[in-house]
């Protein structure tokens, strides 16, 4: 009872405290460039602003609504704030965090979970920064002298990683995999067929917040029904 005392009255207010703070100083970065260039008398075209900002602003809009959403479960408070400031969330954060508390024995969304994914996090962030100095320094250099067949082959790590979650995933929840599975494909195959082209610049994201909250949705009637019983 005292542990889960200073966690929740301690340990979570001072990170939302420090995390809400950092990220919008962080959001005030990503605009520095574009205040520099405004200082500097350097400004776009309004129609060029105009028509960048209808191609964006659509996809940003429902990945803000969501990102957080779905991936907060995995991520938890902590780790969310972490992971929205350094970036690389679903290729990077999130599986270090699932399988940081999948190694340690914790349920995703308890207390314990929150610790273990901030730890994950905090690491695979060290870890991604370490790599990233070297990429820039030596990466060029060191892909140079792979043989083609394994630089070929780093195209598939991506899709190797996703193919790894989701068997993990499908293993601890077969039921809610059976739904959200054939959710994604069926949204997929409609997007590839054109049979959506009538959202437009809408298409996408309504394509992943049908599969998204389509599946979350089936989560908690899911849960309920367990509950009763």
């Amino acid at each position: 009872m005292e542990e889960k005392g200073i966690f929740k009255n301690s340990f979570i207010p001072w990170i939302i405290k420090w995390g809400r703070g950092l990220n919008l100083f962080g959001v005030l970065l990503c605009f520095g460039p574009c205040l520099a260039l405004g200082i500097m008398g350097y400004f776009p075209p309004w129609s060029a602003f105009a028509a960048a900002l209808a191609i964006q602003l659509p996809m940003v809009m429902s990945a803000y609504i969501y990102e957080p959403i779905s991936y907060f479960a995995v991520l938890g408070i902590p780790g969310s704030y972490m992971a929205f400031l350094s970036g690389n969330i679903s290729n990077l954060r999130v599986p270090a965090s699932a399988i940081a508390q999948e190694a340690a024995g914790v349920q995703e969304g308890s207390d314990e979970g929150t610790i273990i994914a901030t730890i994950g996090i905090a690491v695979s962030t060290f870890v991604n920064i370490i790599i990233l100095t070297i990429g820039v320094f030596a990466g060029a250099w060191i892909l140079s002298k792979l043989p083609p067949v394994v630089t070929e082959v780093l195209n598939l790590l991506l899709p190797a990683l996703f193919a790894a979650l989701l068997a993990n995933n499908v293993t601890k929840n077969p039921k809610l995999a059976i739904v959200g599975i054939p959710l994604g494909a069926i949204m997929v195959v409609l997007l590839n067929s054109g049979a959506l082209s009538f959202l437009g610049m809408f298409t996408t994201p309504v394509v992943v917040m049908v599969t998204v909250f389509g599946t979350m949705g089936a989560g908690v009637v899911m849960a309920k029904k367990s509950d009763k019983k």
